[in-house]
């Protein structure tokens, strides 16, 4: 069987990266998933710091180190597999290091609406349960502070979709030419 490829649908809380993840994969035959970041941030039950406090860094490049494991396990399998969640270049290493040696082709592609919309966004999600038991985040410091991480991305920049003014379907077809024309390999 032949792996799939594993596309790394980032960006700040609000950006859009569920509802396209899902259209994202959607679009791949046979066989397609996706994993959606934000439950393994919840399995934690005991010591867990916010992921955007600077204390979090450990505990971070472990739970991004396990989702990318997981992802790269379901791609490996032949799942053309979309990963959605806050991936920043600053933890790209973990990705890789779980992907060059199952030699996946390995996908980044950035969500970025500007600042008023993320905030927008995310904040229209209070009351929201993305994983039971847990409200989506709507606090706008942590997310005015995730959206600024992303906000200028270097080498990186090219692989950004401004999804400000972009409907869903739009987002998706971006996502998707990036994806088929290999220009966000990593």
């Amino acid at each position: 069987m032949s792996a799939g490829p594993l596309i790394v649908l980032t960006g700040p809380p609000g950006a859009g990266k569920t509802t396209v993840g899902r259209e994202l994969a959607a679009r791949f035959q046979p066989l397609a998933c996706v994993l959606e970041s934000d439950w393994w941030w919840t399995t934690i039950v005991s010591g867990r710091i916010p992921p955007w406090e600077t204390t979090a860094h450990d505990q971070n490049r472990s739970v991004v180190q396990s989702f990318a494991a997981a992802a790269c396990i379901m791609a490996q399998r032949g799942y053309a597999t979309v990963l959605e969640g806050v991936v920043g270049p600053w933890m790209l290493d973990l990705i890789l290091q779980e992907a060059e040696p199952r030699s996946l082709l390995t996908h980044y592609v950035v969500l970025r609406p500007t600042i008023e919309v993320t905030l927008e966004r995310a904040k229209s999600r209070a009351g929201d349960e993305r994983v039971p038991g847990h409200p989506a985040l709507t606090d706008e410091g942590p997310i005015r502070k995730m959206w600024q991480a992303f906000s200028q991305l270097g080498e990186h920049e090219d692989k950004v979709i401004d999804t400000t003014d972009l409907t869903v379907a739009e987002t998706v077809e971006r996502a998707w030419s990036m994806v088929a024309d290999r220009s966000v390999l990593i």
